[in-house]
């Protein structure tokens, strides 16, 4: 089955605890998906949140979850973590960005670091209940999921004394978040009246899964107390009724659209009748074809848009991944290579670009793709798939060493260190010394030795 957007798998720690049998234990996978325009239009709605909130927009990271649940939280760093369940629910980028200032919060006060000296207090089995209780992640459920939510009904009449302190330390945090959120809005000019709709579609599904919630072990403060905090901060805010801009409401058009198309294709038909014509509209049936296996009607759809639209590098990025994931290389490229034109700044899309290139077999091709990841290397320097391309298009060249350095950057994401040493040793071997790439075999080596076994 074609992968939706750019899929990748990983494992995250539920716990995020310095515990590494804990971490085992409570890993569970993810579905992270890829995709430029999505991350590209996230990023401009938080960027000014960021900066009021003495975040560098450089060091934090966005990364979607493919999940239809209503949640978002904090993990790793300066990781925020979203599902595509909560984005596809806001109605307005007002709403999504009350969402990511909540978050926000949670890296600007350092939560994740504070809980974990809160949970270094508990013992193992405390720990355990606390993460069944939902207690597990900065900013988990801020939208409302049950993951970030109690256990069965009357458990906290039973809950240690810790446990129930680590709880209200948990809800001190959230509160905070929502505090720094008003301030962020504040700001940056933005109405809090975005929370409080979004709250309020939180309140129903609250509502609606009341049975499996238990009040008493929740890690949020009531959604109607957070509603009431919201609102007093709308009365006293200048910007309260301010609406969102026309650039805003276009981009979250749009990416409401994309999403339907890829991840809902049946709801996105349903949902967008050929009797819309707006853009988000064709743009969201044109994916949703494409998905059901009709590529003849998505490539007609999406074509109307190029013919309007010629210079959008997104809609030339579908077109290329329709006819890539079609066993159409050759014609992808011209796509792929026309969306980089018009977006030299995205890395995602030369990676795109330089694997239907590699898969159109041609010498001339190897040599632009390994270009293009070689370029592509400033932005996306974690990505497994850009060191897997280059070690494919190096070896296509028969460049020995520089498929070693290659190989030996992908067991470093995968954490395999004796694999990772062998193949920068045969790089270093290979290559000539004191070129940069040697000098990066031998970083490689040093950054391996410094690490801690486990």
């Amino acid at each position: 089955m074609p992968p939706v957007f750019k899929r990748i798998t990983i494992l995250i720690c539920l716990s995020l605890l310095a515990l590494a049998p804990l971490r085992d234990a409570y890993a569970q996978r993810l579905n992270l998906i890829r995709d430029a325009e999505i991350e590209n239009t996230i990023r401009t709605f938080v960027i000014p949140i960021w900066k009021a909130a003495g975040l560098d927009p450089n060091a934090v990271e966005i990364m979607i979850v493919q999940d239809g649940s209503l949640n978002a939280f904090v993990a790793g760093g300066q990781r925020i973590f979203i599902n595509t369940g909560l984005i596809m629910r806001t109605e307005t980028p007002n709403q999504l960005i009350g969402v990511l200032a909540h978050e926000s919060g949670h890296i600007a006060g350092g939560h994740l670091a504070r809980m974990h000296e809160e949970l270094r207090s508990l013992s193992t089995m405390q720990i355990l209940e606390t993460l069944l209780a939902g207690g597990a992640l900065a900013g988990g459920a801020a939208s409302g999921s049950a993951g970030g939510r109690g256990g069965p009904t009357g458990s906290a009449a039973k809950a240690p004394g810790s446990i129930m302190s680590f709880l209200r330390y948990s809800q001190t945090q959230e509160s905070a978040a929502d505090q720094a959120a008003m301030n962020y809005l504040q700001k940056t000019g933005q109405s809090p009246k975005g929370s409080i709709e979004f709250l309020r579609i939180l309140l129903k599904e609250e509502r609606l899964a009341i049975s499996r919630r238990d009040p008493y072990l929740s890690t949020h403060p009531l959604t109607p107390d957070r509603i009431a905090a919201f609102e007093e901060a709308a009365a006293r805010s200048p910007y309260g009724n301010k609406p969102d801009t026309p650039q805003f409401l276009n981009l979250h058009h749009r990416m409401v659209a994309k999403l339907y198309g890829f991840v809902a294709p049946d709801l996105a038909l349903q949902r967008f009748s050929e009797a819309d014509r707006s853009v988000p509209a064709r743009y969201a049936r044109g994916i949703a074809l494409y998905r059901k296996g009709n590529l003849g009607s998505a490539l007609l759809t999406i074509d109307g848009l190029l013919k309007e639209y010629p210079n959008d590098p997104y809609f030339n990025e579908v077109r290329g991944q329709m006819l890539y994931e079609n066993g159409r290389a050759a014609e992808a490229v011209i796509s792929y290579r026309r969306a980089v034109q018009l977006l030299p700044t995205s890395g995602l899309l030369k990676i795109d670009l330089a694997r239907a290139l590699l898969d159109t077999n041609t010498p001339q091709h190897d040599v632009e793709a390994i270009r293009n990841l070689e370029l592509a290397v400033q932005q996306e320097t974690g990505s497994f798939e850009l060191w897997r391309l280059l070690a494919a298009g190096y070896s296509k060249q028969n460049n020995a060493g520089m498929t070693s350095l290659a190989r030996a950057e992908m067991a470093i994401l995968r954490g395999q260190r004796a694999e990772a040493q062998s193949h920068a040793a045969a790089a270093e071997r290979s290559l000539q010394p004191g070129t940069p790439a040697w000098q990066r075999a031998q970083d490689v080596k040093a950054y391996i030795n410094s690490r801690p076994r486990r």
